[in-house]
């Protein structure tokens, strides 16, 4: 399995309404499940860096295989 990418959507804590997606390239190789439940972990860590953003949802999901880099 390749490398999994927890993508959050993020808002300002200021104008709520202003989001965005931020993807995050997961450390660990593993399963979208894998994924799920270590996100909280990330997601905990990606906040305290981004104090003015908060987190509304997130998911992840596998790399695109036909993307050329």
């Amino acid at each position: 399995m390749g490398l999994v990418t927890l993508v959050l959507t993020v808002c300002l804590a200021s104008a709520p309404e202003r989001c965005r997606e931020e993807s995050l390239q997961l450390d660990t190789h593993g399963s979208l499940t894998q994924c799920m439940f270590q996100s909280a972990m990330y997601i905990a860590n990606w906040s305290e860096q981004h104090p003015a953003l908060r987190v509304k949802k997130w998911r992840c999901k596998l790399p695109d295989v036909d993307r050329v880099i």
